[in-house]
């Protein structure tokens, strides 16, 4: 069936049909803005038939999905660009409702989450795509540390489960990133708190039918606790060509992060008496990671209304760490190599005015090699975890998209997904009894997974957008948790892929052409949930989400502009695993009650440019008992101010300007024992100063 698909794609590429690729896609642009084309009083701001809410510049945006319905934000390279962070993915901390887990465990150091999911324990919750390849590690977490703030065009956040284009992974959301593809010649030169030294750079040019961009970053520096070395590069480079009908594209990417130390966690006393510190039983933590990435991107415009897109891909993850937790008797050598390979394709068929299909087909095949080893308290050498593992996810789904009405838009969808692991030897997981034991090894092939998905929007009036969204969604065990064998007992046990049941409901407004708001209610529920904990699944039964989503943006005068969000999140075990019955009514671990931003922008003059933002987040339970109290709760404010100069800017970056403690706490265990709970405290005031010049 899915041979046949793709051979259909293929076929239809090569119908020879007229000129149209450039026509197609300047009068798809007129036909959308064409589409919502009204008459508004000077004191109405035309609200489209969609709920995305934008930060930062709007023509900077390259593509959104405004099929969505639901809560879509998009951050543009205005509100990326000033940036500085040792972690990509600490960018989206602008984003409403988006969880920053701070690990400072060197190479894995930050992981995102949404929709009350926790960052914890490398449990997978959103897909991350970058250019629409996917950029998870075969455990779920995020990775894009190969790219530098220069070379990101936008960032867009989908929270729900009515996103019919992405499967694995997809449980709560997707990210989505947009790579620079325009004409520019920047460098950049940064240095800042800690010794920190970076180099940002980009090249972007076009020359008839040939398009080429380059970006290039280098950072070094300490940072603000002690034992903490860090240096990364990002290389990347693409290349397109434009025929009559198509274009065809090449990118490549490489990326390598080293951290020759890295502080570890701390028992709660000494972290708060000295937050700068390293664990002593850290001393020889330390990491490395390299990725590598090719792509090809094909797009074909049979007319305005009909093209279709192919990518397909090859990238390898590789990671090697040494690290030793509290309580742990030694350094565990861990090892962890990917390579991922895969084809995603796309057809867009517009019939008429009123309605629209579109279907895809995406598989991504993963290649896995698990390797943790460390010497026991006695001295015998234990292999923690060896496996080695192929897994495949297919999907494909079909979208119907209708608009019957000039103030009222559906569509529609059903997506179905396969998943197959198959062992390429027998899992080890050893004790200190049997220190390389080898356990029964059958690893899980799904059923076929059915999501239907539905999006409507319908403008009330000129200023006011009601917007509703339904759908399913699943999360799958990753790693050694996809065998069906208990490492323990031995006994076999099925494994049932956690479904998810999603809805949201909300309302955006253009209150005038310098007021815009949006709100939303949306609520989430699965059956046969699970966590990972330092690569371990434990179920925890049946779950509901739901909470509320809060944006506005507000331009006051030609001097000062502000933005702002909160999300309020309630997240409960309603019924627990039979193992844990006392879990029921608690609240899930590592989830903060609320998270909030706030910016402000001052633009004197055409020279200046100042900015404050600041971003909180609540406390959350660190454990499923609810016991041994609630953590992570903050409040920092950031400042950048630019000023243009006739070659470019200078820009001053100033985070945590008030210096407030704030730390990432974590429970190995389910009951708050001290002796298992880890603090990592999080950066105090730091600097950056940067000079960007442009060329010509």
């Amino acid at each position: 069936m899915h041979k046949k698909t793709i051979a259909s794609f293929m076929a239809l590429i090569l119908l020879p049909m007229p000129g149209y690729a450039e026509e197609a896609r300047e009068q798809e642009k007129e036909n959308e803005a064409s589409k919502q084309r009204k008459t508004f009083t000077d004191d109405e701001a035309p609200v489209e038939l969609d709920s995305v809410v934008v930060i930062g510049n709007q023509a900077q945006i390259s593509s959104v999905d405004k099929g969505l319905a639901g809560s879509v934000d998009v951050i543009t390279r205005q509100e990326l660009e000033y940036e500085h962070v040792t972690d990509t993915l600490e960018l989206f901390n602008k984003t409403p409702g988006v969880v920053l887990s701070r690990y400072s465990q060197g190479i894995v150091n930050t992981e995102i989450s949404i929709r009350g999911f926790s960052g914890d324990g490398e449990t997978p919750n959103a897909k991350l795509l970058v250019d629409g390849i996917p950029s998870n590690l075969f455990s779920g977490l995020s990775e894009l540390d190969y790219l530098f703030p220069t070379n990101i065009q936008s960032i867009q956040v989908f929270k729900g489960t009515s996103d019919a284009s992405t499967g694995l992974f997809a449980t709560a959301g997707n990210y989505k990133v947009e790579t620079r593809k325009d004409a520019g010649k920047q460098l950049q030169f940064g240095y800042g708190s800690f010794n920190t030294r970076e180099m940002q750079g980009y090249f972007g040019d076009k020359q008839d039918n040939f398009t080429q961009n380059y970006a290039i970053g280098y950072r070094k520096g300490n940072g603000f606790r002690d034992h903490t070395e860090n240096e990364k590069i990002a290389l990347s480079g693409r290349w397109q060509l434009d025929f009559d009908q198509s274009t065809l594209a090449l990118s490549a990417k490489y990326g390598k992060y080293n951290s020759p130390e890295a502080p570890g966690y701390m028992p709660k006393a000494q972290a708060r008496a000295n937050p700068t510190g390293v664990a002593p039983n850290a001393l020889n933590d330390r990491g490395e990671k390299e990725f590598k990435h090719l792509s090809l991107h094909y797009d074909y415009f049979f007319n305005n209304d009909l093209d279709v897109s192919l990518k397909t891909y090859w990238q390898n993850f590789d990671r090697e760490r040494d690290v030793r937790f509290v309580g742990s008797p030694n350094v565990e050598h861990r090892l962890d190599d990917q390579t991922s390979t895969g084809l995603i394709a796309k057809l867009n068929w517009k019939i008429n005015p009123q309605w629209a299909v579109e279907t895809g087909y995406d598989i991504e095949h993963q290649e896995v090699s698990q390797f943790n080893q460390r010497v026991n308290a006695v001295g015998v050498n234990v292999i923690r975890i060896k496996a080695d593992y192929d897994f495949t996810a297919q999907g494909i789904y079909a979208k119907l998209e209708n608009t019957p009405l000039e103030w009222l838009r559906w569509n529609f969808a059903l997506r179905a997904d396969r998943l197959d692991a198959t062992a390429n030897a027998p899992i080890i997981i050893g004790t200190n009894l049997i220190p390389a034991r080898q356990i029964n090894t059958d690893l899980y092939d799904s059923p076929t997974i059915v999501q239907p998905k539905l999006n409507a929007f319908a403008n009330l009036n000129a200023q006011h957008t009601l917007f509703g969204n339904a759908g399913r969604s699943f999360q799958t065990p990753t790693g050694i948790n996809l065998n069906q064998f208990d490492a323990n007992s031995g006994a076999r046990i099925p494994i049932d892929v956690a479904v998810n049941d999603g809805w949201e409901i909300g309302l955006k407004s253009g209150w005038s052409s310098a007021l815009n708001t949006r709100t939303s209610y949306w609520q989430q529920k699965a059956k046969h949930e699970f966590i990972n904990i330092d690569n371990f699944r434990r179920p925890l039964g049946e779950t509901l989400r739901q909470g509320l989503d809060a944006s506005f943006d507000y331009r006051l005068n030609d001097y000062f502009s502000f933005w702002g969000n909160v999300s309020k999140v309630y997240a409960k075990i309603e019924e627990p695993n039979p193992q844990n019955p006392e879990f029921k009514g608690h609240n899930i671990r590592g989830i903060p009650d609320h998270t909030a931003s706030l910016g402000l922008q001052f633009t004197p003059d055409s020279d200046w440019i100042a900015r404050i933002h600041i971003d909180r987040q609540g406390a959350y339970y660190i454990n499923e008992s609810n016991l041994g109290g609630k953590y992570g709760a903050y409040t920092l404010t950031s400042a950048n101010i630019d000023y243009k100069t006739h070659w470019g800017r200078v820009s001053l970056l100033a985070n945590n300007i008030f210096d407030k403690y704030y730390e990432y706490v974590y429970d190995f265990n389910s009951n708050g024992n001290p002796a298992g709970v880890n603090f990592a405290p999080g950066a105090g005031r730091n600097f950056m100063l940067t000079a960007t010049v442009d060329f010509k």
